[in-house]
């Protein structure tokens, strides 16, 4: 499970691409990022994108912290460290 928060307008306009084609936000967004990925490994010389920050105050705290975790554990593997390694079992 993955929560993403967007900005209005995108969000928006996903509301309104996804009416207009009777598909889900979580359909479009799912292939979306799986062509992202692809893309993204097909043109591994090139580094990813710096995120956008723009949602964040200039002078927010969180923007020292953001990508510092690049290289560290995914999110299954902190789930598992502090919930263990049950958590997503049904």
């Amino acid at each position: 499970m993955l929560s993403v928060r967007l900005p209005e307008a995108i969000e928006r306009d996903l509301t309104q691409f996804c009416a207009s084609r009777k598909l889900t936000k979580s359909h479009v967004v799912q292939e979306a990022l799986a062509e992202y990925m692809v893309l993204a490994k097909s043109s591994s010389a090139k580094p990813l994108p710096e995120p956008d920050l723009s949602f964040l105050a200039p002078d927010d705290p969180i923007r020292q912290f953001i990508g510092m975790a690049k290289d560290g554990p995914s999110t299954d593997e902190w789930m598992a460290i502090t919930r263990g390694e049950d958590w997503n079992k049904p």
